[in-house]
């Protein structure tokens, strides 16, 4: 079998740490091809993607990648570990991806312990757990705690952050047994350095700051092109929809987002009532156990309609959606034919009576509504072919 790697990313935007990763997958498999699972209109970190899913996936197939498909917007609007387990799924269920790379500042025989005792915690993982959670920490640390004190051979690989999703990835393919071979990277640059520093890749975070603020000049050099500049969503461009939407909902609604219990749908009532923005609203209600990272997913869901039922009843990716392919790459769609996940490439194809593609189509509809689109962008939105 030939190989062909899969990467889960965002691509937000793509740049040339990304175009890096896929040099180092060459060069280790000559003749593979890239296939890429990227967030669509939104993020993990909850946060409105700067370009349209299209824009980002010509980006990529400019940039090396064979073929790109979309995360559906249930699992880019996860946690850590479920956004992980959700690409995870989609890629071992397509049946062709021989090799899972990510970004991580350890091999993966160093973090296997650690993803292993996490899929079967033992007695005493569970009681350090839960002490940890006792005081008042995040999960991810109370998590990352436990782990050091029963694994202290790990505890300095488990307080980096780019080893975070890189440990939810190998945990994603032990509990599914899946056959796809974990191929880890050496991350280099900051995964969130908001500094645009062009002796060095950058990160998402500082192009997209750079890109806002007019440097155009460094972001093109960052990102080794001219990002388009339209049709851009600005990640306050829902702030009003947000507010509004969190305003005419009652606590007992707001209860029913995913995580939003112990008081906080109390707090998220009454801040959303005197905030003004956001971050104002982030701000006022994040504490040490509510991440900024949380918070800003518990936004997006609640725009959205994202409940806690309708994730439990929907635990893993039902279909995924092609975004664009390279050409002389034509032939893996071939290999769809023998998936065991539906592949859409035609939107108006899609079975509409599907919550999740419903949820895709409102997600379009909300980045459209930002970046000032009509309605019906997921229809409109044709595959990129490059």
């Amino acid at each position: 079998m030939n190989t062909v790697v899969g990467i889960i990313c965002e691509y937000d935007p793509f740049h040339l740490g990304h175009k890096h990763q896929f040099k180092l997958i060459r060069a280790r498999f000559p003749n593979a091809k890239i296939v890429c699972l990227m967030s669509g209109c939104f993020t993990q970190r909850g946060m409105l993607s700067l370009h349209t899913p299209a824009a980002r996936a010509h980006a990529a197939l400019h940039g090396g990648a064979d073929l790109v498909l979309e995360l559906p917007a249930a699992f880019a609007l996860r946690d850590a570990e479920n956004f992980a387990l959700g690409g995870v799924h989609i890629l071992s269920q397509l049946g062709f991806i021989t090799h899972l790379c990510f970004g991580a500042e350890d091999d993966t025989d160093q973090l296997l312990p650690a993803a292993r005792l996490l899929e079967e915690p033992t007695s005493e993982f569970a009681s350090l757990l839960k002490s940890e959670l006792a005081t008042g920490i995040s999960f991810a640390a109370a998590q990352g705690n436990a782990l050091a004190a029963c694994l202290p051979q790990c505890a300095s690989l488990l307080n980096r952050p780019n080893n975070t999703l890189a440990l939810c990835y190998l945990r994603a393919l032990i509990r599914l047994k899946s056959t796809i071979v974990p191929f880890p990277v050496k991350r280099v640059g900051g995964y969130h350095d908001p500094s645009l520093m062009l002796d060095t890749f950058p990160s998402a975070t500082a192009v997209r700051h750079a890109f806002l603020d007019g440097d155009t000049a460094s972001v093109s050099s960052a990102c080794g092109y001219k990002l388009p500049a339209s049709p851009i969503c600005k990640p306050d461009a829902l702030d009003p929809v947000l507010l509004y939407r969190l305003r005419s909902m009652t606590p007992e609604e707001l209860s029913k987002l995913p995580l939003c219990t112990e008081g906080l749908e109390n707090r998220l009532f009454s801040c959303a009532r005197d905030a003004a923005t956001r971050e104002g609203l982030i701000a006022a209600i994040k504490t040490k156990r509510y991440t900024h990272a949380r918070l800003s997913r518990l936004c997006c869901h609640a725009m959205l309609s994202i409940t806690s039922d309708f994730l439990a009843d929907h635990p893993l990716p039902e279909y995924v959606r092609l975004l664009g392919f390279k050409k002389e790459s034509a032939d893996l769609l071939s290999l769809f034919n023998e998936s065991s996940i539906p592949v859409i490439s035609k939107a108006a194809n899609a079975d509409t009576t599907s919550s999740l593609f419903v949820l895709d189509t409102h997600a379009y509809d909300l980045w459209a509504l930002g970046a000032s689109l009509p309605a019906g962008l997921i229809f409109t939105q044709s595959v990129v072919i490059v």
